[in-house]
């Protein structure tokens, strides 16, 4: 993930296409960058219907690639303003989640905040601050 998300900052085989203006800042017409859709369908997709394995492996599959990006903008020299993160969840609801089971969504919502928040919880070691 780290390696692609660096090339569409730089804006590889397309010198005017990337992420990035000449000043390494963010092009102004960007403001959300989802980094996965429905990732409660896909990783695994019994992420919300399985045991709690599934979906910290969700959470660990998201935070892993938060901080790939982290590392890319860090390698390129990222200047001004960042842009927002996202990753859209299905409207399910998450038996296995902590909180919210019977909420669509917002349980595979609350698991990824304490996944950024504690990532050791889920077995990932970042080398970013997460929660920042």
């Amino acid at each position: 993930m780290g390696e692609l998300y660096l090339q569409n900052l730089q804006g590889v085989n397309c010198s005017s296409c990337g992420f990035l203006t000449k000043d390494k800042s963010y092009h102004p017409g960007l403001g959300y960058f989802s980094i996965i859709n429905e990732p409660d369908l896909k990783a695994p997709p019994t992420a919300t219907i399985g045991g709690f394995d599934g979906i910290a492996q969700m959470c660990r599959a998201i935070i892993s690639a938060f901080d790939a990006i982290l590392d890319a903008e860090k390698e390129v020299g990222v200047q001004g303003a960042g842009i927002n993160f996202t990753a859209t969840f299905s409207f399910a609801v998450c038996k296995p989640c902590t909180w919210f089971k019977k909420n669509p969504a917002l349980g595979q919502m609350a698991q990824l905040k304490d996944a950024m928040n504690n990532p050791q919880k889920y077995g990932y070691t970042p080398r970013n601050n997460l929660a920042e």
